[in-house]
C-alpha cells in the first residue's frame, strides 16, 4: 500500500507503468467493502476528490486473515495504490466523500 498526493503520482510509475495512463482509466465509485478484496495480478488506485477516507491493507500471505496490518487516512487530492497481490479495502469517512476506484490493466482500459 502506497499513498501520496496526486502531483506525486509520476514518482511512483516504476512500481507500475500503467500508472502513466491513469486518465484513460474509466473509474468507479467506491464499492461497498464488506471484507478485504485482491487483485491477484493488476494495481488497484483510489484517487479522493473530496473528502477523507481509510484505507487499510492486510497480510498478503495469509489470504484468509481479515486483520487489518497497517490503516491510513486520505484526503481530497491523494491517492493510495494497492499493489498486485496486495489485500485492500477502502473506506469513506462520510457521504460527502467522493472516491474514484481504478484497476490498472484491466479490461476498462482505454
Amino acid at each position: 500500500m502506497v499513498s501520496d498526493s496526486l502531483s506525486n503520482l509520476s514518482t511512483y510509475y516504476s512500481l507500475d507503468e500503467e500508472l502513466r495512463k491513469l486518465s484513460s482509466y474509466d473509474g468507479e465509485v467506491l464499492p461497498s467493502f464488506y471484507g478485504f478484496r485482491r487483485e491477484k495480478d493488476r494495481s488497484v488506485i483510489f484517487t479522493v476528490e473530496r473528502g477523507t477516507a481509510i484505507a487499510s491493507t492486510s497480510w498478503r500471505e495469509t489470504p484468509e486473515s481479515m486483520e487489518p496490518i497497517s490503516a491510513l487516512r486520505v484526503a481530497t487530492g491523494s491517492f493510495v495504490l494497492f499493489l498486485p497481490g496486495e489485500p485492500f479495502i477502502v473506506k469513506a469517512e462520510d457521504e460527502n466523500t467522493e472516491i474514484t476506484m481504478r484497476i490498472l490493466g484491466g479490461r476498462d482500459a482505454s
